[in-house]
């Protein structure tokens, strides 16, 4: 059977209510029409009369005595609805708890012959929900449909030794107007075959697949910008790696330079230091060996007649301070001298350009 209809609650029924009324009232509903007869103009004719004869139902008024034969009822396109007179069915006004509500189906099963002179076994039942009047009350109103199940049984044995086939069996109110229900047994409801619906479906499902490959899509362009920005930045890394090496290359070179010509500009001038040095030692004296490092230390290496006064005859050299032996004085049987090493400190060009300090 029909599943049930779940009564809504209050406040979604007055929306839907709402929306529905404001869909009726723009003006979507008729471009809509308009762009569904302009695809359906474009198609094939075969398919064209397909979808046409899909959006069209059949109706069948059963009398009482037989089906009717009729040429008419052949055209396999459309869905065939048997509608049945308001004397063949029994309508009846049921009340049941919000409780019941999912399972309202079942629940009238099990007591149908408490609201019918029949039991569930002997008919065949649809309902309409009924809108809440009263939303405090903890119940819900529903109109059950009941026919009986001989009654449809012969119905559509008939139709079938007729070739006829029965789509849905509907029912008319006192007033002629549908009731809107299928009273058709669930296991001999044909597959309902629907091209438009096929294509509403096709459409959506396509649609869907365009959002998701756009999603995808836009992901991957974000992607792409990510990993380009990203290699961008490692190579500007790289790049400013770079140039910090250079710079600190360079300010060590510049370093060095100063230095360099800071300890020339300091430096005293060796063939001045070797005319001095030649000027001030006794001829009597032989260097071995002479060695001025950069902080300015003199070492010697020589021999002597006279290795104790020479730090004395030294002392004449203006460019050389703080004179002293290092270690001590060996005599050299070979050629009878003394044997010596001498440090001085060479003094500073401030030091070599300071004025002499005043003499009383």
């Amino acid at each position: 059977m029909k599943a049930l209809e779940r009564p809504w609650p209050g406040p979604l029924r007055a929306a839907t209510a709402q929306l529905e009324q404001y869909w009726q009232a723009s003006r979507l509903p008729a471009f809509l029409r308009w762009w569904r007869r302009e695809l359906i103009g474009g198609l094939p004719r075969r398919w064209r009369e397909r979808l046409e004869s899909s959006q069209h139902e059949q109706l069948l008024h059963w009398p009482e005595d037989a089906l009717p034969q009729s040429p008419g009822y052949t055209d396999p396109a459309r869905r065939r609805i048997l509608l049945m007179p308001c004397e063949q069915v029994l309508l009846s006004r049921v009340q049941l708890p919000l409780a019941a509500a999912a399972q309202a189906h079942a629940a009238l099963a099990f007591e149908m012959d408490k609201y019918t002179p029949f039991k569930a076994a002997q008919v065949y039942f649809d309902t309409l929900c009924e809108p809440r009047e009263d939303r405090t009350k903890p119940v819900f109103e529903l109109t059950l449909v009941v026919a009986l199940r001989e009654r449809i049984d012969a119905i559509l044995d008939e139709a079938a030794r007729n070739g006829l086939r029965i789509d849905a069996i509907d029912a008319l109110d006192r007033n002629g107007a549908r009731l809107q229900v299928n009273l058709l047994p669930a296991q001999r409801r044909p597959q309902e075959r629907h091209p438009a619906r096929r294509l509403r479906l096709g459409l959506a499902l396509l649609g869907v697949g365009l959002l998701l490959v756009a999603m995808l899509l836009w992901l991957h362009n974000r992607q792409s910008a990510l990993d380009a920005m990203t290699a961008e930045v490692s190579a500007l890394r790289s790049a400013s790696q770079q140039i910090q090496g250079l710079r600190q290359q360079l300010n060590d070179t510049l370093d060095t330079g100063r230095y360099v010509q800071t300890q020339r500009a300091l430096a005293l001038p060796r063939t001045e230091l070797l005319r001095e040095l030649s000027a001030c030692i006794p001829a009597d004296t032989w260097l071995e060996q002479l060695d001025i490092d950069a902080q300015g230390t003199l070492t010697l290496s020589a021999q002597s007649s006279q290795a104790g006064e020479l730090i004395g005859k030294m002392k004449a050299c203006g460019h050389l301070r703080n004179l002293q032996f290092q270690g001590g004085i060996q005599a050299d049987a070979s050629t009878g001298q003394d044997r010596l090493n001498l440090t001085a400190q060479l003094s500073s060009r401030e030091e070599r350009h300071a004025p002499a300090p005043d003499t009383p």
